[in-house]
């Protein structure tokens, strides 16, 4: 498929232009720290809206991989099984994240030509994949722990991020394990406020924020399941902001289940999103990261 129809096809899909342009309109200043001369690699319509086809490195497009965070380990793994085809990387973050390290990390001038010499191509979706009326991380997740998305809440870059509904009353055990063999994980971080587990919001990825934590309050739900409800990585913005968090946290009427920000997300990149491409006649497939809370 040509990569330029493929681009009209997503973007269309994601109606990318209902998005302000200031979703990660933060890359540009990460990439002039780390001297990235990313204005040599990235698309002109990417610099601008910050979500759509970043590396446009091929005309054509034989393959597609799904994934969350364009880390190291894992663009060398979309490499190795591209094989020299021409490829596009579909990610959600169009920079790598240590969610418990140094928070966000641009792609590094080493990749960015590796991608373009092998014909890798990259488009990124966040707000837009966030939001999306039916293939969102937050639906992908509520349906894996059988939340029905009876209403969205936590407005996020002029959508909405987060779905709560109200399942059949169970203890907050029973319902925490439901959520971990969901996101396939061997462990999650939780803070119990009571049982029963009713209604339950659900928010994907880093969801640490006080007012989507307290709409879920208003809402009426009892449990919040997010991927991370603590600020865990490093930086300035989230030194400065941390206190306020934590302490909001330790006093919220809340249950909090954290599933990791990968593993939360990783859902609608694993099953909505190998889908539509393979309904589009595309090889598609997902790319794990190792460690889910790293």
């Amino acid at each position: 498929m040509k990569t330029a129809d493929l681009t009209t096809r997503l973007d269309d899909y994601f109606h990318l232009d209902r998005f302000p342009t200031d979703d990660f309109a933060i890359l540009p200043q990460f990439c002039r720290q780390a001297a990235i001369p990313i204005e040599e690699y990235a698309t002109a319509s990417f610099l601008k809206r910050f979500n759509g086809l970043m590396l446009d490195n091929a005309d054509q497009i034989a393959r597609v991989f799904t994934l969350v965070f364009p880390s190291d380990p894992v663009l060398a793994e979309v490499e190795r099984r591209a094989a020299g085809e021409p490829a596009l990387i579909f990610t959600h973050h169009p920079m790598d994240m240590e969610t418990s390290g140094r928070g966000l990390i641009p792609i590094s001038t080493e990749w960015l030509r590796r991608l373009r010499r092998t014909q890798i191509s990259l488009y990124a979706a966040h707000a837009p994949l966030d939001c999306h009326e039916t293939a969102s991380t937050s639906r992908a997740l509520a349906r894996a722990i059988a939340v029905p998305a009876d209403a969205t809440f936590a407005s996020y870059f002029g959508g909405h991020a987060g779905v709560h509904g109200r399942i059949e009353p169970t203890s907050l055990a029973e319902f925490s394990e439901r959520v971990r063999r969901a996101c396939g994980l061997d462990r999650l971080e939780t803070k119990a406020n009571g049982d029963p587990v009713e209604r339950v919001a659900v928010v994907a990825g880093g969801a640490a924020y006080p007012p989507i934590m307290q709409e879920a309050v208003d809402a009426g739900c009892d449990t919040y399941v997010t991927g991370d409800f603590r600020v865990r990585h490093g930086g300035p913005w989230a030194e400065e902001r941390r206190p306020q968090f934590d302490a909001f946290v330790e006093t919220v009427p809340l249950n909090l289940i954290g599933a990791s920000h990968y593993a939360t997300e990783s859902l609608v990149l694993r099953d909505d999103m190998l889908t539509l491409f393979r309904d589009l006649g595309l090889n598609a497939e997902f790319v794990p990261q190792s460690d889910p809370w790293r």
